[in-house]
């Protein structure tokens, strides 16, 4: 049995996709894995249970057999207000490995938000956790600048030198890639420290789609529920990128215009409307039948929410995307990147898997 711990230096920093596209990975060459994620960072309720997000969505993906309360046995500390003992965690935490290990060649370990995250409710934070386990680790980590990406890299490899498999740079701007892949990662590589890639950031992946706002928002679909996975890239209270055929919505002041992504293409004019996605009328007042019906004749989705215009707005804001198995593009996208740069399987070779 095998133990792969991908942890993450926050920041948003892609940790639930690298741990979906090396699970993908892992399970296409043939060997059987099992997932499990210690803490929580994104409680939900199923069934009336605390769990996590992430343990919801790779149980659902591998179609693990083993419940979440063992996938993720210590699901949101502060709903319950207990601490739990370090001496208790860690046998908690070997009784869970043993369950999930059972018919495995590897189980995967999700870590926290932050490798060094530490708090009281949390006995050990993931750099001990590591260790501990005798894990392989990976690392992902945002870049924003170098010497700040140099600090946390350094920090991480002096602690778990014997761990370390690879550290992916993600969400790279545009502008910095290139001076990352021509020096930086060959410097760091020379001193002995796994960099396999750098990828740039892309926003499709940070979209979110028209059904994960509708329900972040309790909304009700008025019309075009087929349009319910559009990817939104933007949002406007205007009217200039409503089509002709929708201009009724000018005369709305209670709404919030859902825009798609459009690529440039060279030698593009500067575009004067982006797609739209689809439309929220706010502050729960339905909206006249020829509104409707004019979403309805042009295929857009219309959503009915409580919450006035601003409030639904600081609503999505404090609500960061959540990756679901309808995200199957996103997961698609991020793989490809990561192949452009052979960072998967350079990491699936590195890792001591055993029998």
């Amino acid at each position: 049995m095998s133990f792969l711990f991908v942890g993450s230096t926050g920041d948003n920093a892609g940790h639930t996709l690298l741990t979906w596209a090396i699970l993908r990975r892992l399970t296409k060459i043939g060997l059987r894995v099992g997932f499990m994620k210690p803490f929580g960072t994104r409680p939900t309720q199923v069934d009336g249970q605390w769990t996590d997000q992430d343990a919801v969505l790779f149980k659902e993906v591998l179609g693990l057999s083993e419940p979440l309360g063992e996938i993720c046995p210590f699901p949101n500390p502060r709903c319950d207000g207990n601490e739990t003992e370090t001496i208790d965690f860690v046998e908690d935490l070997k009784r869970s490995i043993e369950a999930l290990s059972k018919d495995k060649d590897v189980l995967v370990i999700m870590g926290s938000r932050h490798i060094f995250f530490d708090e009281p409710s949390r006995p050990l934070p993931d750099i001990s956790l590591v260790p501990l386990l005798g894990a392989d680790f990976v690392l992902i980590h945002r870049h924003r600048q170098i010497s700040k990406s140099l600090y946390s890299i350094l920090s991480v490899c002096s602690l778990l030198r014997e761990n370390m498999r690879g550290i992916i740079f993600n969400r790279v701007p545009p502008d910095a890639v290139d001076l990352l892949r021509e020096r930086v990662l060959p410097s760091l590589v020379q001193k002995g420290v796994p960099a396999l890639a750098a990828l740039p950031e892309d926003p499709f992946l940070s979209f979110r789609s028209l059904r994960e706002i509708k329900e972040v928002l309790c909304g009700e679909v008025l019309c075009g529920e087929q349009g319910l996975e559009r990817p939104v890239a933007s949002m406007t209270v205007g009217s200039h990128d409503l089509p002709l055929d929708l201009m009724l919505f000018k005369r709305v002041y209670n709404k919030i215009v859902l825009l798609s992504h459009r690529e440039m293409e060279e030698g593009d004019a500067e575009m004067n409307s982006r797609p739209l996605a689809g439309i929220l009328i706010t502050g729960g007042r339905h909206p006249a039948a020829q509104l409707i019906e004019a979403a309805r004749k042009e295929s857009i989705p219309l959503v009915l929410i409580k919450d006035d215009t601003f409030a639904a707005l600081e609503r999505l804001e404090q609500n960061p995307s959540v990756l679901s198995k309808r995200d199957e593009m996103k997961i698609r996208r991020f793989t490809e990147l990561l192949d452009r740069e052979n960072g998967l399987d350079s990491l699936i070779g590195r890792l001591r898997l055993r029998p």
